[in-house]
């Protein structure tokens, strides 16, 4: 009979042959086309900026051309004119500085593309968690819709005898429908947000594994590995020699020229050296200064506060699993086990016409609210599972 169905819980495994799993949906989200492509582009802006700042200043050249007045007494000549190739000079040590600026600013740009990255791989793996969620619980609700109108079918009865037992079959069958309806909302929904995520075009073919818990081996991993501390870290790098650049160009501006001058009639040549230096009478450059000296104490500042963000956050979720963890361990050796004693009881008594279709109902009832209890259980398990991962920077160990 159909109604011995209900002696199993309800199936979620995903039969598809090209399921996605948890490792080739975070590589897909790390190398997102359109996100790569955003990254690559702020690091190519910090790398021509470090070539600039390799690159020695221009020469500038200039003409000048002088006709005397009628009573001139500078030359005898008709007219003067003047070349002049002038130099800026980089002295103290400003040139080392700003390169030594940019190449701790390109070595911050990686560090942040590689956190992006990351961040990117663990939004698309609470995505997918999401899914597979989603796919369970609709999976849940069409088993569960199936064995309902395995009840109605053997439930052979005299509606005008049985009004109530009528009505609460034709119930059921549309509270189950309308179940299965946002079950299928929702299922669309997260294939949706997980495709957009990975790049792929058609969401409607997005299939994932079941949804199955980590196997976590506890590490004694060092925090100086954490991909954001890391980063942290060569920003306060970063910040602190954009620090010293501010400081070197404060030295005055310096430019040396070489100038060539001829007459005409009568022709006459003579050549010079010049030195312009500049005088910082009004601008010392202490605003750039100042202003270089307080992104190197907020970089370090925002260090500090990851550093303790992140111990807090591995502190939290390590406990978040394994307090999940139990909870899940507890529904399997206590509900299971009574769940299958009650539904091998409904289906008994109704064999033996001592239950009717409201009883089986009401058994069904209970498997169903077991089944989305622990895919429940599972997907806030392995939720906190990958929160622990990005908290310990282990996330990246999935992608191996």
């Amino acid at each position: 009979m159909g109604v011995l169905l209900l002696l199993a819980l309800a199936p979620t495994v995903c039969t598809a042959d090209s399921a996605l799993d948890l490792r080739t949906a975070l590589r897909l989200a790390r190398d997102a086309e359109l996100q790569s492509a955003l990254d690559a582009a702020s690091l190519a802006a910090v790398e021509a900026d470090r070539r600039s700042a390799s690159a020695h200043p221009n020469p500038v050249i200039s003409y000048g051309r002088l006709r005397p007045g009628r009573a001139s007494t500078m030359f005898d000549g008709s007219r003067q004119q003047d070349v002049a190739i002038e130099q800026p000079l980089l002295l103290g040590g400003q040139r080392r500085a700003r390169m030594e600026a940019a190449e701790r600013a390109v070595d911050a740009a990686r560090a942040r593309v590689a956190v992006s990255r990351m961040t990117r791989a663990a939004d698309a793996a609470l995505a997918f968690v999401s899914l597979q969620a989603a796919q369970s619980r609709q999976a849940a609700a069409t088993a569960g819709l199936n064995r309902l109108e395995d009840i109605v079918a053997s439930a052979s009865m005299n509606p005008a005898a049985h009004p109530y037992a009528e009505q609460r079959l034709a119930f059921e069958r549309a509270d189950w429908r309308a179940a299965l309806s946002a079950a299928d909302a929702e299922l669309a929904a997260a294939r949706q947000r997980l495709a957009d995520m990975l790049d792929i075009a058609d969401w409607r073919t997005l299939v994932v594994v079941p949804l199955n818990p980590l196997d976590l081996v506890a590490t004694n991993g060092e925090r100086s590995d954490h991909l954001a501390l890391h980063a942290a870290r060569l920003e306060e790098t970063a910040a602190e020699a954009a620090g010293r650049a501010a400081r070197a160009e404060r030295f005055p501006q310096v430019s040396l020229g070489l100038i060539r001058s001829w007459t005409s009639e009568p022709y006459g040549i003579a050549d010079g050296v010049s030195v312009s230096v500049e005088l910082p009478l009004f601008d010392r450059r202490d605003g750039a200064v100042d202003r270089a000296d307080a992104l190197a104490a907020g970089a370090r500042l925002q260090r500090q506060l990851l550093e303790a963000e992140i111990d807090l956050d591995a502190r939290r979720n390590q406990i978040e699993v394994a307090m999940r963890s139990d909870a899940l361990a507890a529904f399997d050796a206590e509900v299971g086990p009574r769940l299958q004693a009650l539904l091998r009881l409904a289906g008994d008594a109704y064999r033996n016409d001592s239950a009717g279709p409201a009883d089986l109902i009401d058994a069904l009832r209970a498997q169903q609210r077991a089944t989305l209890r622990r895919i429940e259980l599972e997907e806030g398990l392995l939720r906190a599972q990958i929160r622990l991962l990005l908290a310990r920077s282990e996330l990246p160990g999935l992608l191996d």
